[in-house]
């Protein structure tokens, strides 16, 4: 008996049915998955399951702190979103994060006895332009001699944690406080103001998820970044200048990230100050999951949002399942690894489906 002929046929458009299917298959397949894990550890996965989103949604409980770090992962998910939109791999959100919190922190010291209404917005500025000069500097490099933007922005994220490092270091660091190892506190003018128990920023991240959709959607600027992303000969073919797109979208990307430096020092009481090394330096290294989520939600800034939440409210409630549960400690994140791959998997039989060879 002769097996039929297959081959690999690639699917040009994927629908936007297509990519809610990606998203809700790949988070059921990770659910279904990790729940073997849970059994293997002796307990019961659905009640893990309620645990995890009772905490991480319960106002007394996880709530504030899931929303605020949700609104973290989703300034770094736009971060990412925009440059890859047009091609390009923004990994540096770790280093905008940083070079933010320099330029925020800086404006701070140095004003902190003007009022909340004009200091806010100056450092939110500043935090801004810090990214994005960041972000600009990979993107001329990418666009004018194509260096490769991942290599340049991985660098960029060690200097600039080196530089953050030395201004609050002690015995010659400038911003160094009383309490070994981290800066001294920000003046309460720089306080972020509060809505209902969380800072303002957790609305600023959406509105920039709105604001990027209208550009991809209605722009020229945003069709130029899309032509550049699908076919860059094509693009070139039309007009665009890779390097002036490509210094756009990583400056504006580095920008967002930027912001996201106040948002998390100035927004959370329990810091209000830059931390020791290895505290913000874990900080950072959650923007990189800004990276799944940017790809699972496949740079939809709209999707972004209630994925973020979703995420958010996963490592959160991760938290509490590994000590109630008495799991391994570090098991909260195979489910977001599983979660990945198993997107991966998928996102790849919706590129591609298998056909029978027709005979010649």
């Amino acid at each position: 008996m002769k097996l039929p002929k297959l081959k690999l046929e690639r699917v040009l458009v994927v629908t936007g049915r297509d990519a809610v299917k990606i998203s809700v298959l790949s988070i059921i397949i990770a659910f279904v998955v990790f729940s073997a894990f849970i059994l293997f550890e002796g307990a019961n996965p659905i009640d893990v399951y309620k645990c995890v989103f009772s905490y991480a949604f319960d106002p007394k409980t996880g709530l504030p702190t899931m929303i605020h770090r949700s609104t973290l992962l989703l300034f770094a998910t736009l971060a990412f979103i925009l440059p890859l939109k047009a091609g390009l791999w923004n990994v540096g959100m770790e280093g905008q994060l940083y070079l933010g919190t320099v330029g925020a922190f800086a404006v701070a010291y140095a004003y902190g006895d003007l009022p909340s209404t004009i200091l806010i917005p100056l450092m939110l500025i500043s935090a801004g332009i810090f990214g994005a000069v960041y972000g600009a500097f990979a993107g001329f490099l990418r666009g004018k001699f194509g260096v490769n933007e991942i290599v340049i922005t991985l660098m960029l994220n060690n200097i600039a944690f080196w530089l953050l490092h030395a201004l609050i270091m002690p015995p010659t660091g400038p911003w160094r406080g009383i309490a070994e190892s981290q800066s001294r506190p920000l003046p309460v003018s720089a306080w972020a103001p509060t809505i209902w128990r969380l800072p303002f920023t957790v609305v600023l991240a959406p509105a920039i998820s709105i604001l990027l959709f209208f550009l991809f959607e209605k722009t020229r600027i945003g069709f130029q970044i899309k032509a550049l992303g699908s076919s860059q000969p094509a693009a070139e073919h039309a007009g665009i200048n890779p390097a002036k797109i490509a210094i756009f979208v990583m400056a504006v990307g580095g920008a967002i990230a930027g912001l996201s430096a106040y948002h998390m020092w100035a927004g959370d009481p329990s810091f209000r100050l830059i931390p020791r090394p290895d505290a913000y330096k874990g900080i950072g290294e959650l923007t990189y999951w800004g990276i799944m989520v940017g790809l699972i939600c496949l740079l939809n800034p709209l999707a972004a949002i209630p994925l973020s939440i979703f995420v958010g409210s996963l490592r959160e409630g991760g938290t509490v399942i590994v000590r109630r549960y008495g799991l391994t400690y570090g098991l909260d994140r195979v489910f977001l690894g599983i979660l990945f791959l198993s997107f991966i998997a998928l996102q790849f039989f919706y590129r591609y489906k298998i056909v029978r060879k027709k005979k010649a």
